[in-house]
Protein backbone atom coordinates (compact mmCIF):
# COMPACT_ATOMS: atom_id res chain seq x y z
CA UNK A 1 0.00 0.00 0.00
CA UNK A 2 1.17 3.17 -1.07
CA UNK A 3 0.91 6.73 0.83
CA UNK A 4 -1.96 7.73 -1.36
CA UNK A 5 -3.96 4.56 -0.62
CA UNK A 6 -3.50 4.80 3.02
CA UNK A 7 -4.73 8.57 2.92
CA UNK A 8 -7.86 7.79 0.88
CA UNK A 9 -8.55 4.65 3.45
CA UNK A 10 -7.81 7.15 6.64
CA UNK A 11 -9.89 9.68 5.38
CA UNK A 12 -12.93 7.11 4.18
CA UNK A 13 -12.64 5.15 7.44
CA UNK A 14 -11.87 7.96 9.92
CA UNK A 15 -12.95 11.37 9.05
CA UNK A 16 -15.70 11.15 11.65
CA UNK A 17 -13.71 9.40 13.93
CA UNK A 18 -11.04 11.72 14.67
CA UNK A 19 -10.39 15.25 15.85
CA UNK A 20 -7.60 16.04 13.75
CA UNK A 21 -6.88 16.90 10.10
CA UNK A 22 -5.23 14.71 7.84
CA UNK A 23 -3.06 16.23 4.81
CA UNK A 24 -1.56 14.63 2.22
CA UNK A 25 1.42 16.08 2.16
CA UNK A 26 4.39 14.58 -0.78
CA UNK A 27 5.32 11.33 1.08
CA UNK A 28 3.69 11.86 4.55
CA UNK A 29 0.28 12.45 5.72
CA UNK A 30 0.30 14.73 8.57
CA UNK A 31 -2.20 14.85 11.25
CA UNK A 32 -3.12 18.24 13.03
CA UNK A 33 -5.27 20.01 15.42
CA UNK A 34 -6.03 23.39 16.07
CA UNK A 35 -7.02 23.96 19.67
CA UNK A 36 -8.12 27.59 18.85
CA UNK A 37 -10.60 26.41 15.92
CA UNK A 38 -12.05 22.92 18.10
CA UNK A 39 -12.42 24.81 21.55
CA UNK A 40 -16.05 24.12 21.15
CA UNK A 41 -15.84 20.50 19.84
CA UNK A 42 -13.83 19.39 23.85
CA UNK A 43 -16.85 18.03 25.11
CA UNK A 44 -18.05 18.99 28.75
CA UNK A 45 -21.20 17.15 30.32
CA UNK A 46 -23.72 18.71 32.64
CA UNK A 47 -23.37 15.28 34.46
CA UNK A 48 -19.96 14.89 35.09
CA UNK A 49 -18.52 18.28 36.98
CA UNK A 50 -15.46 16.56 37.87
CA UNK A 51 -14.84 16.58 34.41
CA UNK A 52 -15.49 19.94 33.44
CA UNK A 53 -13.39 20.83 36.21
CA UNK A 54 -10.75 19.11 34.74
CA UNK A 55 -10.89 20.77 31.43
CA UNK A 56 -11.17 24.17 32.73
CA UNK A 57 -7.91 23.37 34.59
CA UNK A 58 -6.08 21.94 31.84
CA UNK A 59 -3.70 23.93 29.92
CA UNK A 60 -3.95 23.91 26.01
CA UNK A 61 -0.80 21.68 26.02
CA UNK A 62 -2.56 19.20 27.86
CA UNK A 63 -5.68 19.40 26.30
CA UNK A 64 -3.41 18.73 22.73
CA UNK A 65 -1.81 16.01 24.17
CA UNK A 66 -5.19 14.54 24.87
CA UNK A 67 -6.53 15.06 21.75
CA UNK A 68 -2.89 13.39 19.94
CA UNK A 69 -3.05 10.74 22.37
CA UNK A 70 -6.72 9.40 21.09
CA UNK A 71 -6.37 10.24 17.50
CA UNK A 72 -2.90 8.42 17.57
CA UNK A 73 -4.42 5.36 19.33
CA UNK A 74 -7.60 5.13 16.51
CA UNK A 75 -4.98 5.75 13.48
CA UNK A 76 -2.65 3.07 14.61
CA UNK A 77 -5.39 0.67 15.01
CA UNK A 78 -6.79 1.09 11.91
CA UNK A 79 -3.46 0.93 10.14
CA UNK A 80 -2.56 -2.27 12.23
CA UNK A 81 -5.97 -4.00 11.33
CA UNK A 82 -4.79 -3.40 7.77
CA UNK A 83 -1.93 -5.19 8.50
CA UNK A 84 0.58 -3.15 6.83
CA UNK A 85 1.43 -0.73 10.21
CA UNK A 86 4.77 -2.98 11.49
CA UNK A 87 6.18 -3.12 8.26
CA UNK A 88 6.08 -0.04 6.77
CA UNK A 89 4.27 2.79 8.15
CA UNK A 90 6.20 5.51 10.82
CA UNK A 91 4.56 7.86 13.09
CA UNK A 92 6.28 10.99 14.09
CA UNK A 93 6.52 12.47 18.18
CA UNK A 94 3.94 14.74 18.06
CA UNK A 95 5.17 18.59 17.64
CA UNK A 96 3.64 21.90 19.18
CA UNK A 97 3.28 25.11 17.41
CA UNK A 98 1.14 27.76 19.52
CA UNK A 99 -2.20 25.90 19.93
CA UNK A 100 -1.72 23.13 16.72
CA UNK A 101 -0.19 20.00 17.47
CA UNK A 102 1.14 17.87 14.98
CA UNK A 103 2.72 14.87 13.73
CA UNK A 104 3.40 12.65 10.36
CA UNK A 105 2.85 9.49 9.19
CA UNK A 106 5.27 8.34 6.43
Amino acid sequence: MNINDLFENLQKSLIDEIKGELILNGNCIVWSYDLDRNVEEIEITDDDEIDYDLKESCSPEELLQEVFIDDKEIIEKFIFELDDYTDYWSISEPEINNNIISFKIY
